[in-house]
């Protein structure tokens, strides 16, 4: 393959619907639109990959909308040039210009991954390992609300087609276990529950909740997801709870991973792609949990269809048995991108075309805010 440098690169914002899920952590903050941030990677031989980065506000997880612009301005000039099939040059570019930030480095990897597959006729999946599937889980997000409400908007998903569940908690510990009592004694066989308290218990109310969730008679198994807002808290709370434990904000690189497996304190990880610095160090994360028998929800923070594209790529070259889901991010936003999978009966499909398997739509892109060439 002869070399292909990166001639141009495109930013662009877009305005994203903001859809609370129900979490008093995401709910602090609650903006009409998230502010996305797409680049297009344009090279010398004309061929072109996209790329996304999403940030939920700026009090989720260390990131922001202004972060990922400013930092691709100051990265820019020293990318233009590089050959953009050269993934891990591309990453030591970045990472020369500039230390850390790695969300905001994410959507020119993702770009430089679609654009090698364009290239190679190959999906992503294919040059991550081989695609185990074409049509993944998708899970449904249960919002914290009266124990009635979430059985009602669980069976609702149910109808939907949804088997994979994340149920939201995170407010009083004792009422937190009366919703979840009633959400699983309502569970059906075959479905996977996630108890997802958002990093909204103390460790106290934590081991609290536990407790009184173990003496629920005939109820259906379920994980427990990120409890505490902090990684110690939640390897204490996972030494008392016989449930398996989901960490997902406490963990941002790889070796945030290795200690987590070092110390016991994690059955499955949430790994998303641009909170990990895009499908390179994504895909390292996943092999590492491959690896060491780690349950995966592989999704992102936020997007439109080039996020559902990326995120769904290395969910495809995942085995099915390792995978706990992953999130649909359907929103009113009109198709950023063409070809990008799509929701049936709980499941994400995805299509055979190669790189991100998407064309995006430009006329919807608009302008772009920047040109760096």
């Amino acid at each position: 393959m002869t070399t292909v440098k990166i001639k141009n690169i495109s930013v662009y914002q877009l305005k994203v619907p903001f859809r609370p899920l129900g979490s008093l952590w995401v709910g602090r903050h609650k903006p009409a639109f998230l502010d996305s941030t797409v680049v297009l990677l344009t090279t010398d031989s004309g061929v072109t990959g996209v790329g996304e980065t999403c940030p939920i506000g700026s009090v989720y997880l260390p990131a922001f909308a202004l972060g990922v612009r400013a930092a691709i301005e100051q990265m820019a000039p020293a990318l233009v040039g590089e050959d953009a099939t050269h993934i891990g040059r591309v990453a030591q570019v970045m990472d020369g210009v500039l230390f850390g930030h790695d969300y905001a480095k994410a959507a020119i990897d993702i770009a430089c991954w679609d654009l090698l597959g364009k290239l190679t006729g190959l999906t992503i999946s294919a040059l991550m390992g081989g695609r185990h599937q074409s049509a993944i889980p998708a899970y449904a997000s249960i919002p914290l609300d009266t124990p009635q409400e979430m059985v009602a908007s669980l069976r609702e998903k149910r109808v939907e087609g949804f088997r994979y569940f994340q149920v939201k908690v995170g407010d009083d510990p004792m009422e937190d276990v009366d919703r979840v009592k009633a959400v699983l004694a309502s569970g059906g066989k075959n479905e996977v529950y996630m108890v997802d308290a958002n990093r909204g218990w103390s460790r106290p109310d934590a081991l609290r909740a536990v407790a009184a969730l173990n003496q629920a008679p005939d109820s259906v198994d379920y994980y427990l997801e990120q409890p505490c807002a902090s990684y110690e808290d939640c390897r204490m709370v996972r030494s008392k709870c016989p449930q398996p434990m989901i960490l997902d904000e406490v963990i941002d690189t790889v070796g945030d991973l290795a200690r987590a497996i070092r110390d016991k304190a994690l059955d499955g990880l949430v790994i998303k792609i641009t909170h990990a610095g895009g499908l390179t160090k994504a895909r390292v994360m996943r092999d590492i949990c491959l690896r060491h028998g780690i349950k995966m929800r592989i999704e992102d923070t936020a997007g439109t269809d080039i996020t559902r594209a990326a995120q769904a790529q290395l969910a495809a070259a995942t085995p099915a048995g390792s995978l706990l889901g992953s999130y649909a991010f359907l929103h009113k936003l009109p198709p950023t991108a063409h070809g990008a999978p799509t929701l049936t009966e709980g499941m994400l499909h995805l299509n055979e075309s190669p790189g991100l398997g998407i064309t995006p739509d430009l006329e919807l892109l608009g302008e772009p805010i920047a040109n760096y060439d």
